[in-house]
């Protein structure tokens, strides 16, 4: 049984950016399933897709008994991003997404997982599985990811915020803070949460860990990639890297420069072409690759250091 099981959407996804027009695999489950594998090689994904489905090779590490298939067409998104990579959803389709149930998820969590991470989904499903876990009274982590998209109505925000005072981990980005708070000072908006651990991702600025009544401020690797490809699930493979390498290193720190660094190799391709055989042994082994970006004086590219880091391992 997996250490690690990721809970949510696999997809279809049908994206348009200024790099050109793509239909690809894509979910928010798959994306950071996709991101915690790098580093952690015992990741599940409990989720549902359909019977026109055609990915399978793609996620093939994952074990298939996990994933329903359902007798309908697959959850389809349709994304325009304009040139500042502001996504617009022209067409989503949850289908076979509304069929991962809480009873799926109980039975994942009573075969010895670790660690599990809810990623973006219906507030009002996600909370309920929260409760569940809770009652399981079990010795697993739970992790609760937010999506600005799912905290239009009053009632949604209500169920994020009570999942994530029952959650260990709570990961959102400074846009879904305020919707989800209505407070516009960070510090305020933050107080305002209640949880054991908030993960505050801040962009190009960085991240802030508050657990415990501590927090620390961890600088973003900004310089890493400037021309990105597809931007699509950049958010989520951050949140799988970041769960998996906290499980393997014990430290916040690394496990945000480690979610950091997977997440940018990934806009670096289409969907997540450039992490899906990506592996390293060690959380410790991601820094080769900022320092592989200066060699011999000269910048090179994240490409070029990724190629020679490759070809080191052979």
């Amino acid at each position: 049984m997996p250490e690690i099981v990721v809970v949510g959407h696999a997809s279809i996804d049908h994206i348009r950016n200024t790099n050109g027009e793509r239909i690809q695999p894509g979910g928010a489950a798959i994306y950071a399933a996709m991101g915690a594998k790098t580093v952690c090689k015992d990741i599940g994904v409990v989720t549902a897709v359909g019977s026109d489905y055609k990915y399978w090779d793609q996620i093939s590490d994952f074990p298939p008994e996990l994933i329903k298939r359902v007798n309908q067409k697959s959850t389809q998104f349709f994304i325009k991003y304009d040139s500042d990579w502001n996504a617009h959803y022209r067409c989503i389709n949850i289908g076979p997404g509304s069929r991962v149930m809480t009873d799926d998820v109980l039975k994942v969590i009573n075969q010895g997982v670790r660690m599990i991470h809810l990623a973006p989904m219906n507030p009002p499903k996600v909370l309920k599985m929260v409760k569940a876990i809770r009652d399981q009274k079990l010795d697993v982590k739970i992790c609760v990811n937010s999506c600005i998209h799912y905290l239009g109505g009053n009632s949604n925000r209500k169920a994020v915020m009570e999942a994530a005072s029952l959650s260990d981990i709570f990961i959102l980005n400074e846009k879904e803070l305020h919707a989800l708070t209505g407070k516009e000072m960070v510090s305020e908006a933050v107080d305002a949460l209640k949880t054991d651990t908030l993960v505050l991702t801040l962009g190009e600025i960085g991240t802030i860990v508050r657990s415990s009544g501590r927090s620390e401020f961890v600088p973003a690797m900004a310089a890493i990639t400037k021309n990105a490809v597809d931007v699509t699930g950049a958010g989520d493979t951050w949140s799988g890297t970041f769960l998996s390498s906290l499980h393997k290193s014990g430290s916040w720190i690394r496990a945000v420069s480690f979610a950091s660094v997977v997440s940018a190799i990934k806009c670096t391709g289409w969907n997540f072409e450039r992490i899906q055989k990506l592996s390293f042994e060690d959380v410790e082994d991601v820094y080769t690759l900022p320092v592989a970006l200066k060699e011999k004086g000269r910048q090179l590219t994240l490409s070029d250091s990724l190629r020679a880091i490759a070809k080191a391992k052979r």
